[in-house]
Formats: C-alpha cells, structure tokens, sequence
C-alpha cells in the first residue's frame, strides 16, 4: 500500500470529502488504494488565517504525523 504525505489543512480537506484533486510534478504509474498521511510540517500562517479555506472545514484540530484516510488514486 502507498502513502501520500500532504500538508494540513490540505489533509484534512481530502478526509472531508472537499478536495478531491491533488497534484504533484511526478508521474506514478500506481493506481489504487492509497493512505493520507498529514505531515509534520505545517504551512504557513497566512494558510492558516485564511477564513474561506478554514470554513471548508468542521474543525481546527489537526492530526500532525498521522495516516487520517485511505483514497483511490485513479488517474494521473
């Protein structure tokens, strides 16, 4: 099984459902179940102070180092 490493609160939007696309500049010829795991590192306060990105949310506790869902990749 693989594992995608992402930033919150962009984690956490695939986990809700919200965001359904995510793009990387490598090709992967892998398709199928795929873990999210929210990263450590955490991007920057301007992300964070964003209200409209935050409002996508239902909350603002974020699990920081952990694998939070499991996706399907289908296409690349």
């Amino acid at each position: 099984m693989k594992v995608l490493s992402i930033r919150e609160p962009y984690a956490s939007l695939i986990l809700s459902g919200v965001k359904k696309i995510e793009t990387r500049s490598w090709k992967t010829n892998y398709r199928g179940e795929l873990y999210i795991h929210a990263s450590m590192a955490k991007v920057n306060k301007q992300v964070m102070n964003n209200k409209e990105l935050m409002n996508l949310l239902d909350s603002d506790k974020f699990s920081y180092g952990h694998i939070i869902c499991k996706c399907k990749l289908v296409d690349c």
